[in-house]
């Protein structure tokens, strides 16, 4: 009996042991957001609160979220946890970056495995764990990757808060590179996803910038998503043109919401810790991303095109320029910028008396249909001509947001011109026509600028237009509405190569 009594206690010795194991602690808890559960629970709801009502038009695959400490991203990350609230979805795959080891491929810690918050216990999905770890030899098991990791740990306080009876699929990303990108995507598109299941990118953004230069980087990215080219931003990521921690997450979540379906993406929010601070000179970039399946697609639908078509047809017809003119401000561009990357020259242009005239004018560089450069004059100061000459030689030499163009590039750009109507004070913003009207707006120090062509590729409406030329001139999303603000309208005559 005695024999007994201490086999049986040594057994449940081990299973206890076992199941302790099998439990991941918090290890940011205390740091990155509130290791008190009441406290936890109080300021999740603000959060949520705050967010207001984001909505969709469709059926929610994926979303994108940052993963700082809650003071800074939390508000962020809210508007797209509450698009989580009443969903019925009990399957998150969670796919984060790695900060603290390096490895190779991707790693899970589950199947067996519990994690914990000050919220209480959640589950792993074995059965899609297991699914993944068989897609590849590349998906291995790993404790050691989550022992010190933040990236997906600080998303399931939210989870609890907004679900119920849910189980995660833990995955951490070492190297993101092409290669365990493209892999990720075709392994969590193997699963077939059901409609409660949600697949969450964890990635903050540009790090330690000032705002104005942080948001152009993020606003590149941005603009990826929103055109679901998630080749483009990988490009760009890899060239360090567009700054995301989890960067390689985030392109494998949205190719694999492609592939199940999704056709439409939406930016619920943006912003950096300096909107916190205060401080705009060195940020963090933040950002919550809704990826979506749409009865009615995003991107270049016939009806913008048809807008964008008629205000280009509506400048031409006026008169503006010939086709000859266009001809030869391309023919401009190019000599421009390959002379100067020669010998740091321009050469003398004999051109017509219509080119003569003063012009404002952008050129845009773009290589293997990604942007390489843009720059621009809003007023038009010097003669037409002059002005695409310069604009070409800066945006390929100038754009802050790109290295410097190399003569062995120049035969892949293609370049295309905007040439700008005079400015026009906007007195109503019902004056705004998308597709035909580009925008710039004028705060204190801060002006930004976008081209028409903008809006009507990235399929924003007015609103949004508004609100993301605010953006680029480093303000807050809603400060067309000031009093002081002062908002121009424009129109642009595009031609290119």
């Amino acid at each position: 009996m005695t024999r007994t009594l201490t086999l049986v206690m040594m057994l449940l010795t081990l299973w206890s042991t076992a199941f302790c194991a099998t439990v991941r602690q918090p290890v940011v808890a205390g740091q990155f957001y509130p290791a008190d559960s009441a406290q936890l629970r109080q300021s999740i709801a603000e959060y949520l609160a705050k967010a207001g009502s984001p909505t969709i038009d469709g059926q929610l695959l994926a979303v994108i979220v940052p993963h700082a400490g809650y003071v800074y991203s939390a508000p962020v990350a809210a508007y797209a946890y509450k698009l989580l609230q009443n969903s019925g979805i009990d399957k998150v795959i969670l796919c984060g970056p790695s900060h603290q080891v390096a490895y190779q491929g991707m790693a899970l810690y589950g199947p067996g495995v519990s994690w914990k918050t000050p919220l209480g216990i959640v589950k792993c999905d074995d059965s899609l764990c297991n699914r993944l770890l068989a897609f590849d030899k590349r998906i291995m098991v790993s404790e050691q990757s989550q022992a010190r990791e933040h990236s997906l740990e600080v998303q399931l306080p939210f989870l609890q808060s907004v679900l119920k009876d849910f189980r995660i699929v833990p995955v951490g990303m070492g190297t993101q590179n092409a290669s365990d990108v493209e892999l990720l995507a075709r392994a969590l598109e193997s699963l077939k996803l059901d409609d409660h299941t949600i697949m969450i990118a964890s990635s903050d953004w540009q790090h330690y910038r000032p705002a104005a230069q942080g948001y152009k980087m993020d606003s590149l990215g941005m603009a990826c998503l929103m055109l679901l080219d998630g080749d483009r931003l990988q490009q760009y990521l890899d060239d360090g043109i567009v700054e995301m921690c989890g960067g390689g997450p985030a392109v494998a979540v949205l190719k694999a919401a492609i592939a199940c379906g999704a056709n439409k993406v939406k930016i619920l929010k943006y912003g950096d810790s300096g909107d916190i601070t205060g401080d705009k000179s060195s940020v963090v970039g933040y950002v919550a991303v809704a990826i979506y399946k749409s009865p009615s697609p995003s991107g270049k639908s016939s009806d913008k095109k048809m807008t964008e078509t008629k205000a280009k047809e509506s400048m031409a017809q006026s008169g503006y320029l010939s086709d000859s003119d266009k001809k030869k401000l391309l023919e401009i561009a190019r000599q421009s910028i390959e002379s100067f990357l020669k010998d740091g020259t321009v050469p003398a242009f004999d051109v017509p008396e219509s080119l003569t005239k003063p012009g404002a004018a952008f050129v845009t560089l773009n290589e293997d249909n990604m942007l390489r450069g843009c720059i621009g004059y809003t007023v038009a100061v010097e003669p037409l001509y002059k002005t695409v000459s310069d604009c070409a030689v800066k945006a390929a030499t100038s754009d802050p947001r790109f290295q410097p163009v190399t003569q062995s590039e120049v035969p892949r750009l293609k370049l295309e011109i905007s040439v700008l109507t005079p400015l026009e004070k906007v007195s109503s913003l019902d004056a705004i026509l998308v597709g035909r009207d580009g925008l710039m707006i004028s705060l204190g120090s801060n002006r930004g600028l976008l081209l028409p062509q903008v809006a009507t590729e990235y399929g924003w409406d007015r609103t949004q237009f508004l609100e993301q030329t605010c953006q680029k001139a480093g303000l807050p999303r809603d400060a067309y509405k000031d009093p002081n603000a002062v908002i121009y309208k424009f129109q642009a005559l595009v031609f290119g190569e």
